[in-house]
């Protein structure tokens, strides 16, 4: 099962990668990536993997947890961010095929991090889960019209070549 649902939101992400360059309309650039951005390709790990948890969560509810499903989103986030500056700035290697595997493996993280929240009943309050989604979702769409002025939000299509 972790495989199939790694496979189904990674090419979920992997079509979301495309449909701001189709449909360029502020309410889908809210989901999808509107540049080549760090932060914009996290968009890729956490619609997909917020779209299918939730199905899982309602198909499921004596089994996932709203906790397991956070945690699984935001290790996912951060895997992503953390090889992706390891491998392109650390070992300085520039591929789109390892960015694309590294998509792929970082759903895989969140995945198996919601599975052993899960197994282990690590559980906060509902409540408290909500407002740290909520308050994800916010920045996320905030930073997507108003971007801070950090390295992970710079445009890579525009980078200037040394």
């Amino acid at each position: 099962m972790l495989w199939i649902i790694t496979i189904i939101e990674f090419l979920i992400g992997s079509v979301l990668h495309f449909v701001y360059d189709i449909f360029p309309y502020s309410v889908v650039a809210l989901i999808a990536p509107v540049n080549e951005s760090i932060f914009e390709h996290l968009k890729l790990v956490l619609y997909p993997m917020l779209f299918i948890d939730i199905i899982l969560l309602l198909r499921n509810k004596k089994t996932y947890s709203l906790t397991s499903m956070l945690a699984g989103i935001i290790t996912g986030i951060l895997s992503v961010v953390l090889i992706y500056y390891f491998y392109h700035y650390g070992l300085g290697i520039e591929s789109l095929i390892v960015d694309i595997v590294l998509l792929f493996v970082g759903i895989l993280l969140g995945n198996v991090m919601m599975i052993i929240v899960d197994k282990h009943h690590w559980n906060m309050d509902w409540r408290i889960n909500l407002i740290i989604l909520v308050v994800l979702i916010v920045l996320f769409s905030v930073w997507t019209f108003y971007p801070p002025d950090l390295p992970i939000f710079i445009d890579n299509s525009k980078a200037v070549l040394s």
